[in-house]
Formats: structure tokens, sequence, C-alpha cells
């Protein structure tokens, strides 16, 4: 028999498992070549901007941890000849409604929407609706700690997102891009088809991390004031602050 089906007892609609290699993958062409758009999405109550308003070229300052996750994805996107353009929501022109506007000006095949927590599991629901509204042709993929944790309930409670990303995004993202039309064929996907939740087969983990370029520090136009949040609150009013 072909695929696996199981019934996921804790939640109402049915999780089908899928086993990747069954599918028929699509063959990488130039026209495979993809544009996307890396968002990582922040809970206000956990960053602090120190400039009231964008210096010389947009750039600000802020006291939060660099969204690492997206800028390490970004050279490999790019090695893979993607075209490729970040956004911090924690900038103030990058929020929602700029994203939503950049969307429709640039058309990009797909947005990454990259959270680390539960407390910003809100704010990246909103921002999905909001980019949907405007822009419903466009796929948008979740990832990150949370999501990778929480696929399954991110699919069924947030129709917005087309898809979650578990784990390593280095080579999930690419294969994603190649087959976007396909998401049976891309291992670690977790997507939706009608009111199914497809789970596809786990993807190893990467062993050698080297082969990838350093992460694109740069690019964002944000200074990162970067804390160790042992206490939030405090470390954002600075009444107390621990610099690493």
């Amino acid at each position: 028999m072909g695929n696996t089906v199981k019934q996921a007892k804790h939640h109402a609609p049915s999780v089908v498992s899928v086993n990747a290699s069954e599918q028929k993958p699509v063959k990488r062409t130039s026209a495979s070549v993809r544009s996307i758009f890396l968002v990582y999405v922040r809970d206000e109550a956990y960053f602090r901007l120190l400039d009231e308003n964008p210096g010389e070229n947009g750039r600000i300052r802020v006291a939060a941890f660099p969204p690492l996750g997206i800028q390490t994805l970004a050279p490999v996107l790019r090695r893979g000849g993607h075209r490729v353009r970040m956004f911090d929501t924690c900038h103030p022109d990058m929020r929602a409604e700029q994203i939503a506007v950049a969307i429709e000006e640039e058309r990009p095949d797909a947005v990454a929407l990259s959270f680390l927590s539960v407390t910003a599991y809100p704010v990246m629901k909103k921002l999905a609706e909001r980019l949907k509204s405007s822009s419903p042709w466009v796929k948008i993929i979740a990832g990150g700690v949370f999501a990778s944790m929480n696929a399954d309930r991110i699919i069924e409670e947030c129709r917005y997102i087309d898809c979650v990303g578990v784990g390593e995004g280095e080579e999930l993202l690419q294969h994603y891009l190649a087959n976007l039309d396909n998401p049976g064929t891309v291992d670690g996907l977790v997507w939706r088809d009608g009111s199914e939740v497809m789970r596809n087969k786990p993807r190893p983990l990467i062993e050698d991390l080297d082969q990838y370029p350093y992460p694109d520090r740069t690019s964002l136009p944000i200074d990162y004031i970067e804390s160790l949040p042992l206490d939030v609150p405090a470390i954002l009013s600075f009444d107390k602050f621990c610099t690493i």
C-alpha cells in the first residue's frame, strides 16, 4: 500500500504521513530559481528600539539578539541562485504593512516566517493573515524552534500558513523552492491538503555545517545590541544590562 495514514486522536483533522520517496520529484531547472522573503517575527515585548527614527540608510539600533536563523539561510539560498530579501519586524519600516506592500511590488514566490517561541506565535499568525489577505497567491512557510515542535497544530490553527518546515532549513528550503507545487516531495515538511494535515518523512540532521557560507550579518539595516535575557524586562529597561 502507498502512504501510511494515521488518525491523530488529539486533533480534529486527520494527519497523514507521507513518504517523499514515493512522490514524483520535480527536476531542478533554471525555472526553479525563485525569489523569497525571509522574515524574522518578534514579540514587541522582547526587544527595544534605541533610536526613535531610522538614521542614514534607514539604519537603527535595537536591544535584541540578531535573527541568526534567516541570516544563516540567506547566503545558502543565494548560493543556490535564489533571490533573497530579509526582514526583521523589530525595524519600524519592516512591519506587516511594509512587508505586504513589498510582496505586492516584488511578487516573491514564497515568504518564510521564522519565529522563536510561543510569545511570537500570535504575532506570526496575524502577520500571515495580513500577507495572505493582500497576496493570496504567495506561498507562506513557517519555521523555527516553536514551529518545528508544533507543526501539526500550526497547520490546523492557521489557514494562512501553507506549510511548516521542521528542523534545519538549509536543505529543506532549497528543496521546497524547487517543489512549490509538489510539497509531498519535500522531506521535513508539514502541509495542508484540503482538511488533512500531511506530514512528510523527517529530514536527517546535516552532518557537515562547514559546507555552508557564513551568515549574512550585514544586509539588514539594524545594529543589534546583543544581551543575555536573564531578566528581559530589566534588560530592556536598561536597569540592568549584560552584554555578550
